[in-house]
């Protein structure tokens, strides 16, 4: 059975989803593009282009490129969204990693998905390091103050 909604159907565009986000930041430069619910922290969409934009570069800088994995270890925050998004900007593949694993589970996903870098945050550290060190993993990023 095809379920339809009552309301008409939404276009959607040729776009890759970064693209899609970028396409009016600058249109809304300094609307709220991500707001942190427990600290109200704000990302207005020029904040969010520019984010993505050098993060994108810095890893390309890096030698990250097109078919690299890069694995997040974090809770949702609005870093997440600028990594998840700059990884994709340069052709990257991110595997997003549930932030209640144990570093065994953490390396078990970073050993099946070919991660090459990870981004975790200060509180996960320690097990991204035990995790990362039974990898291929080169380089471990901290977003927030460590």
């Amino acid at each position: 059975m095809i379920f339809r909604s009552p309301y008409p159907d939404v276009q959607i565009p040729s776009l890759s989803v970064t693209d899609y986000v970028l396409q009016n930041a600058a249109q809304f430069g300094a609307k709220a593009a991500l707001i942190d619910g427990p600290t109200g922290r704000t990302l207005t969409y020029a904040q969010l282009a520019g984010a993505i934009r050098l993060v994108a570069a810095n890893l390309a800088r890096r030698g990250f490129g097109k078919g690299d994995v890069l694995a997040i270890y974090s809770p949702n925050l609005p870093e997440y969204a600028v990594a998840f998004h700059a990884v994709a900007m340069v052709g990257g593949v991110n595997t997003t990693v549930n932030p209640l694993y144990t570093a065994a589970e953490l390396a078990q996903q970073l050993q099946d998905s070919g991660a090459k870098y990870l981004l975790t945050i200060p509180l996960f550290l320690e097990k991204a390091q035990e995790a990362a060190a039974q990898t291929g993993v080169e380089e471990i990023f901290v977003f927030g103050e460590a």
